[in-house]
């Protein structure tokens, strides 16, 4: 158990718990080994009723060490903003008298990765030490979510941002931004775990996609693609999100063709732990983000890492992030549909080196989720907060 002289954090995150929000799980796994961790989980919020006829009926519970509350509404209409944050309001003056009580005198932190309801919360938490540990870029979300955003802005005492172009935008607001790109579960993909998923040698020739099936994707550049290659297979695992950034019905019928067509598979479901096995059956794992999308433009794909550390040849639409490894020879590319088929092609009919494999598990292997938290630790520590070694 942690110390009761390591400084209380407060964790606030607008994902559901159930839903994954792997960025917020991983982060907290490591910070609770050292420090005493609660999490508000905003968007676990239920009206009260409801506790008593779903099957996740939770208000309090622990994970990784971590205390989670869920926020119980006793209004009606959890979806209006206006009921969402007089409960958000009064569990966070419920959660401060709390802190107040047990950690009397010492100082807390205050560590979030939206800035959805934030800027209500800091007034409250004005006290606390707010580290914004931003992950994407929010101004592309809404315009409330953008003047959210910019609120967060002025007000946080330590920002870090999860890719370069993110930073460098950011820096615009605050010249005090750090990059601390974005982590990736390394013990799933260990020697010994992947030596258990050697992939067996196969007639078909896969290109693979993990991750959520949503709007962010260029469904138009797939569909060109696997009509181009009819030959190969191609496999999609993750769940259809149609609400992230507002799914056109256009994008949404494209992806109904692409799920049609023959050489095209499409698994819904996934668990974190089957994710080697799975990548193990890819022998190209892909990134077709769209790039006009301002999201994209400045986010830092997880799966990319994931790709590196099972060692598959990786190609991307033009991600400002991606580039870097590009230059490194370690991914590919593609700004056009025949980009990606031509380079679908030449990894078929010349395969991948084990130095590039090599190459990129050990960039893999950096971006670890330890590592990631370890230097916003330091960041923070710089501020005179901690005084023990992470």
């Amino acid at each position: 158990m942690p110390s009761m002289r390591a400084p209380p954090i407060i964790f606030v995150f607008n994902a559901s718990i159930e839903s994954g929000c792997d960025y917020v799980v991983q982060t907290m796994r490591l910070v609770a080994k050292t420090y005493p961790l609660f999490g508000l989980a905003l968007g676990d919020i239920i009206f009260f009723p409801k506790l008593f006829t779903e099957k996740n009926h939770w208000i309090i519970r622990v994970l990784h060490g971590s205390i989670i509350i869920r926020p119980v509404s006793l209004l009606p209409g959890v979806r209006f903003r206006w009921v969402r944050m007089i409960t958000y309001t009064s569990y966070a003056l419920a959660v401060k008298l709390y802190m107040t009580l047990r950690y009397f005198g010492q100082k807390k932190v205050l560590w979030f990765f939206e800035p959805f309801h934030i800027p209500t919360l800091l007034r409250i938490f004005h006290s606390y030490v707010s580290v914004y540990d931003c992950v994407d870029y929010y101004p592309g979300f809404s315009d409330e979510a953008g003047r959210e955003h910019a609120a967060v802005m002025k007000r946080a005492a330590c920002i870090v941002a999860n890719s370069e172009p993110l930073t460098k935008e950011l820096k615009k607001v605050r010249s005090d931004v750090v990059c601390v790109p974005l982590g990736f579960a390394d013990e799933l993909f260990s020697n010994n775990v992947l030596s258990k998923h050697v992939r067996k040698k196969r007639r078909d020739f896969t290109v693979g996609y993990i991750g959520s099936i949503s709007g962010r994707m260029d469904f138009s550049l797939i569909e060109k693609v696997a009509v181009r290659l009819p030959t190969i297979r191609f496999v999609f695992v993750g769940p259809l999100e149609e609400h992230v950034f507002g799914a056109r019905d256009t994008a949404a019928n494209v992806w109904k063709r692409i799920c049609r067509l023959k050489n095209v598979k499409w698994n819904k479901h996934v668990s974190k732990s089957d994710i080697p096995a799975i990548l193990s059956g890819f022998d190209i794992g892909i990134i077709p983000y769209r790039v006009d999308n301002s999201f994209n433009r400045f986010s830092f794909p997880m799966k990319t890492m994931e790709y590196f550390a099972a060692g598959k040849p990786v190609i991307s639409t033009d991600i400002h992030a991606l580039r870097r490894y590009e230059k490194r020879r370690l991914l590919f590319i593609g700004k056009t549909p025949w980009e990606f088929t031509r380079v679908i092609c030449k990894i078929q009919k010349y395969g991948w080196s084990m130095r590039q494999i090599q190459k990129q598990r050990d960039v893999a292997f950096f971006h670890s989720w330890k590592n990631k938290v370890a230097t916003i630790i330091r960041l923070v520590d710089r501020k005179g907060l901690f005084s023990r070694k992470y």
